[in-house]
């Protein structure tokens, strides 16, 4: 292994050497957009600067903080589960772990900017039972083809409604971008840090008790888990700790004619602009994930312990290196005029793009619990294209088919396909295609837990969805899916994995949309229905969810000021939810307690000054008017009435 690494730090050196040399031969300036900043994906960068999208600093929904809210387990930063069934997964190795999944940043979701001048951005929330959240960004051209920018998310309940509910979520990301003044080479750098840890109380012990109490203090109710019921002094039995980090370097060298053309947002001066066609680049990735259950008691709600009858540690790690080569080409779409000069908004807008590439991965996978340990090693490799067209009539299709290693005959194949419909009316016709077949993850085959015990030979699972759906660029989406899976690994209501060797089909039909009624009042609904058309025992999701935003805005003051007032509704059918296990972190089946059937209301109100923004929202505004059967799972009621506030600060120039 550690020959592996060298070599493939001394090939990424090799490669920057030789490309950035090249890169100095012509001497220009690349094209920076004025004022606003632009951001996008790794993606995007590839593709061309000019794909970036402009950073919106408005008020839209800034009160929608914490992204589990309402389907994890009834406080802010804890485990979360998905409220619409998915059963596609990214490919290759895959430890097992994905309580986390909705906060998690990694080097698909982390955002690259382009500023012409530097740019930060503060959000900070506070709230009930010491309950903060905050994010930050700041970006910054050191010059026009160098970036730099540092990103981090933090949320932290340092006292939760039940003893312990104590939760701590961190995610760091730092990374960069230089583009040689030619354009031929560049270079993508990140580093991303996730950090989660939170106290596991097992779910209060009687929900009929909860029901039927009027008490103020939750903290008096007992839990399974945890101080309450053991240790008044000792607050922190179980817990559970997460870390899954990335370091990422790419690297791309292209090809093509140089010209030199006027920009009219630069103050009409010639630039120097390559159209690029062929490319080839690497890409060099170390992954970190690791997981870890910890409980100084190791008895309740579990009648035995499998190894250690004083306390648990569990520990699970996986560590994989990757190395991949890809060529391509691009065609772009010639640069447009505009009052004789050239549009920069349509110039390097990729048309049609394609390619292909070679992916290695050294895998090292352990697990430990007392004198039980396991230790592997694994080797995958892969083969995967992209190939799409942005032009009028589009489509993009991308794939991965593994050829060796642990995931060895997995794939994945997705297409998605579009076009004009009625302008006005329904903008865009889709449609979207997607296969996959993968393998097990490791902890589903193999677990050594103080508490659990299995070893599996599980087949791959097979999953495909067929999607046609209407859209727009403000959001809408008009549609219906099908999904099927065959395979299917699920843990039953003893918290174990089995295998459903029949297959599920599932129909979803799914509507999201902004209705505005004048200039000041809107109304943002998203409505999924889903139901099974054969199987679906072991996929438990509601029926109806329902998410509704309504809200009236105006200016004050000679439009100083834009305040906008209004409610979150969030409804979903009720259905036997799944439960959670503490030591496995896994959502199982259960059969015994129905979930939902309860209304939410949110009443906020939120105001835009300048680059200033803040809101005071009440959430759980209804709480008790229809009764305290607010469980989001069985055992985790959700969180009373609260009040948050936030404010979000944007600084440019």
């Amino acid at each position: 292994m550690h020959r592996y690494i060298r070599f493939s730090l001394f090939f990424s050196c090799l490669f920057t050497v030789a490309t950035a040399v090249h890169g100095q031969k012509v001497d220009s300036s690349l094209v920076i957009p004025k004022a606003y900043p632009h951001y996008g994906s790794y993606h995007d960068m590839e593709q061309g600067m000019n794909n970036l999208k402009t950073v919106d600093t408005g008020l839209y929904q800034m009160q929608k903080y914490d992204p589990g809210y309402l389907h994890n387990l009834g406080s802010p930063g804890t485990p979360a589960f998905a409220q619409v069934w998915d059963p596609f997964k990214t490919t290759g190795f895959d430890l097992g772990f994905h309580q986390w999944d909705t906060y998690t940043l990694n080097d698909e979701n982390i955002r690259f900017y382009n500023t012409q001048n530097p740019y930060a951005n503060f959000f900070y929330v506070q709230g009930d039972k010491d309950f903060q959240a905050f994010s930050g960004t700041f970006a910054q051209n050191l010059k026009p083809y160098l970036n730099y920018s540092v990103h981090f998310n933090l949320i932290n309940t340092n006292a939760g409604y039940y003893d312990p509910q104590v939760t701590s979520l961190g995610s760091f990301d730092l990374n960069t971008w230089y583009q040689s003044p030619d354009s031929r080479y560049m270079l993508i750098v990140s580093a991303v840090f996730n950090k989660f840890s939170a106290d596991e109380n097992g779910g209060i012990i009687s929900d009929s008790a909860f029901k039927n109490s009027s008490t103020s203090n939750r903290t008096l109710l007992p839990v399974n888990l945890g101080a309450y019921s053991l240790l008044p002094a000792d607050p922190t039995g179980a817990k559970q700790t997460y870390l899954e980090d990335f370091i990422t370097i790419r690297q791309y060298y292209r090809t093509g004619p140089v010209s030199s053309i006027k920009i009219h947002d630069t103050d009409s001066l010639a630039t120097k602009v390559m159209r690029p066609e062929y490319f080839i680049s690497h890409t060099f990735q170390y992954h970190l994930t690791r997981y870890g259950y910890n409980d100084s008691f190791a008895t309740a709600p579990f009648s035995y312990s499998l190894v250690d009858p004083y306390r648990t540690t569990d520990n699970y790690e996986a560590d994989a290196f990757t190395d991949q080569i890809a060529i391509g080409h691009a065609v772009f779409n010639h640069p447009v005029q505009v009052n004789k000069k050239i549009d920069s908004s349509a110039m390097l807008k990729n048309a049609v793009f394609w390619q292909a590439f070679i992916k290695y991965t050294y895998i090292n996978a352990s697990q430990n619990v007392r004198q039980l340990s396991d230790i592997e090693h694994y080797d995958n490799t892969s083969l995967g294209f992209e190939l799409s067209d942005y032009r009028r009539f589009g489509f993009d299709l991308n794939g991965e088919y593994f050829i060796e290693g642990y995931n060895q005959f997995d794939y994945l194949l997705n297409a998605h396909l579009y076009s004009p419909f009625i302008r006005e009316i329904l903008p865009q016709f889709n449609v979207d295609f997607k296969v996959q077949q993968s393998a097990p993850s490791y902890t589903d085959q193999l677990f050594y837990g103080n508490h659990f015990l299995w070893e599996n030979d599980f087949r791959k699972t097979k999953s495909e969805s067929l999607s046609a759906y209407f859209s727009d660029v403000y959001g809408f989406k008009l549609g219906a899916s099908i999904i099927t899976a065959a395979d299917l690994i699920y843990y039953d209501t003893l918290s174990m994995p089995h295998q459903d060797h029949g297959s599920v089909d599932f129909a979803n039909v799914f509507v999201n949309k902004q209705l505005n009624i004048g200039r000041h009042l809107h109304f943002l609904n998203n409505v999924t229905f889903q139901k099974p058309l054969a199987g679906g025992y072991d996929v438990r999701v509601p029926e109806w969810l329902i998410k509704t935003s309504w809200f009236y805005d105006h200016y004050l003051f000679k439009h100083a000021v834009l305040l906008q007032s209004g409610f979150d509704f969030s409804y979903n059918t009720a259905y036997y939810g799944y439960g959670y296990m503490p030591e496995i972190s896994k959502f199982y089946l259960q059969d015994k307690i129905l979930i939902g059937n309860y209304q939410v209301f949110d009443v906020w109100v939120a105001a835009k000054i300048k680059r200033l923004n803040a809101f005071l929202k009440i959430e759980h505004v209804n709480e008790g008017l229809s009764g305290n059967w607010y469980f989001l799972a069985p055992h985790y009621p959700m969180y009373p009435t609260v009040l948050r506030f936030g404010i979000k600060w944007s600084f440019y120039n």
